[in-house]
């Protein structure tokens, strides 16, 4: 494995911002192999560009030594992500969702390795979730909170409706990274809040935080 100024250099290059880079110091001297997660929701039936550059980013992780789990998020699909809406997602029919996801699993292997991959579905947990589950983690944040988010607080300040159940995404997601123990979560610019709140529901349930990358 590579020393510690050498794997920054590479986790840096290309990245927009990693929160907190002296925490990913602090994990990267411990000689752990590190748990690195990135999610994808299946709701298309192809990956774009953004998706590519986080799965690079995942196959520089992997050749450093660390275990990367590529996340196919077949429940949150379900719910669809609002990052960067200005109107409620509709709901992406089930039957669509699951052939998206078996596409995903063989088009990430264009770029990482199969065999130093793990593919996790979030189905597999949240959907054991029952309403006192739900409960819990709603009452984990405030509303306030959630209107910190940029595309949230866009819309309160428009008038434009917010579901209740949108608020509830972010929560599922951030729960993933508590579900997998996650010590990196990758992402594009537009899940920053996710992934900090993911980072957030980890320090609840005394675990380290995530870096966010």
């Amino acid at each position: 494995m590579k020393n510690i100024g050498e794997q920054l250099e590479i986790i840096r290059y290309g990245t927009s911002e990693i929160i907190q880079e002296d925490e990913l110091v602090k994990k990267l001297k411990s000689n752990k192999k590190l748990v690195v997660k990135a999610g994808l929701d299946p709701t298309m039936p192809d990956m774009h560009l953004g998706h590519t550059v986080v799965l690079n980013k995942l196959k520089q992780f992997q050749d450093l030594g660390h275990q990367v789990i590529f996340l196919i998020g077949d429940y949150t699909a379900s719910i669809g992500d609002p990052s960067g809406r200005d109107i409620t997602r509709p709901s992406v029919d089930l039957k669509a969702v699951k052939r998206n996801a078996k596409i995903f699993e063989k088009e990430i292997y264009k770029i990482l390795s199969k065999k130093d991959t793990i593919i996790k579905f979030n189905s597999k947990w949240l959907g054991k979730f029952n309403g006192t589950d739900l409960i819990n983690l709603a009452a984990s944040q405030t509303v306030a909170r959630m209107l910190e988010r940029d595309d949230f607080d866009k819309r309160y300040k428009s008038n434009k409706p917010i579901s209740i159940h949108e608020f509830i995404y972010p929560l599922l997601q951030a729960y993933d990274s508590v579900h997998l123990k996650a010590d990196v979560e990758l992402g594009g610019t537009d899940q920053k809040f996710n992934l900090l709140l993911g980072r957030k529901l980890q320090e609840q349930h005394n675990m380290k935080p995530q870096i966010c990358i």
